[in-house]
């Protein structure tokens, strides 16, 4: 078998969903899906071909059962997986307004808080090229903060490149509190960062001066920009990637599927334009069905679009 490529740290969380345009609180059919940010992008960097290891831990009641077969399925390699005899898997309800989400979320004391160190078989993280993590799996608790930092000095002792999405959620913990981890932890571990310009307006962070005012700046940095495509930097180089034109189901998931797509170029050894494309490309298929999971693209329908959107360019050029 195939060594694992990335290790990928943090919480799943099941989905409840009610019809397009309704609110939870309504009396209308629900449907159920899987979530969880790092659970999103561990399935999705999967489909794109590479062997991903997912550590969390997971309530043992059916929803937590019900991941575990949706990560067998979806090839993601489970040897880090956790499972906790007291503690539930988190839930969030989505409620729509207009194209708009409203989340309420039911993680506190989750299973995935309460990752223990102590079991980790380091020896799977050793083998790994990356870490991914977010500001999602540091805030969900103090427990699970201090494993992302014994997990990042892990990294940063044996050469793995540690991908950090900021991921800020203002229910999860305090602004300051937010500002100072999420800031140590780019100057101090941050190889690959992605951020958007809400995220950083949310922390009272102006997103032309934060690079500038860091006391290290990441090898690559991501800004995710949603239907404006995405900004790459990478030391001198900055660089703009147009989005890919998609009929849009549900946001959701989205910027999880983007970080995928960027970590398989950056696997892949792409060039930077090219990874960009890569990444926008599968954060727009992933676009096209209801919850995260639904639409995540493998490689031909990333390569077909990327095709199709190459060949326009080339009759535009003409």
């Amino acid at each position: 078998m195939n060594p694992v490529e990335v290790v990928s740290y943090g919480e799943p969380l099941i989905g409840i969903y009610p019809p397009e345009g309704h609110s939870i609180a309504e009396d209308q059919p629900l449907s159920k899906t899987w979530g969880g940010d790092t659970s999103n992008f561990s399935l999705a960097l999967s489909k794109l071909g590479h062997r991903t290891a997912y550590l969390t831990r997971i309530g043992s009641e059916d929803f937590g059962l019900s991941f575990v077969d949706i990560w067998q399925r979806g090839g993601v390699d489970l040897s880090l997986l956790q499972r906790d005899p007291v503690n539930p898997t988190g839930l969030y309800f989505i409620s729509f307004e207009g194209k708009k989400h409203n989340f309420t979320y039911y993680r506190r004391n989750s299973a995935a808080c309460f990752v223990d160190a102590e079991s980790i078989d380091w020896q799977i993280i050793r083998q790994a090229r990356i870490l991914h993590l977010s500001g999602i799996s540091q805030g969900i608790s103090r427990n699970a903060l201090e494993v992302s930092f014994k997990l990042m000095e892990f990294a940063r002792a044996n050469g793995i490149l540690v991908s950090y999405d900021i991921n800020f959620r203002p229910p999860l913990w305090h602004r300051e509190v937010a500002r100072a981890v999420i800031r140590h932890t780019i100057n101090e571990y941050a190889d690959i960062l992605q951020m958007t310009e809400d995220e950083l307006e949310l922390l009272g962070w102006d997103p032309d001066s934060f690079l500038r005012d860091l006391i290290r700046i990441p090898g690559l940095v991501a800004l995710k920009r949603g239907a404006k495509g995405c900004v790459l930097l990478q030391g001198e180089r900055r660089i703009e990637v147009q989005p890919y034109a998609v009929e849009v189901a549900d946001t959701v998931g989205a910027g999880d599927a983007f970080d995928a797509g960027l970590i398989a170029g950056v696997l892949e050894e792409l060039d930077l334009e090219a990874t960009g494309r890569k990444a926008n490309a599968v954060a727009a298929l992933a676009c096209r069905g209801i919850g995260p999971l639904r639409t995540q693209p493998d490689p031909v329908e990333v390569d077909a679009l990327l095709g199709r959107a190459a060949n326009g360019r080339s009759a535009d050029d003409r």
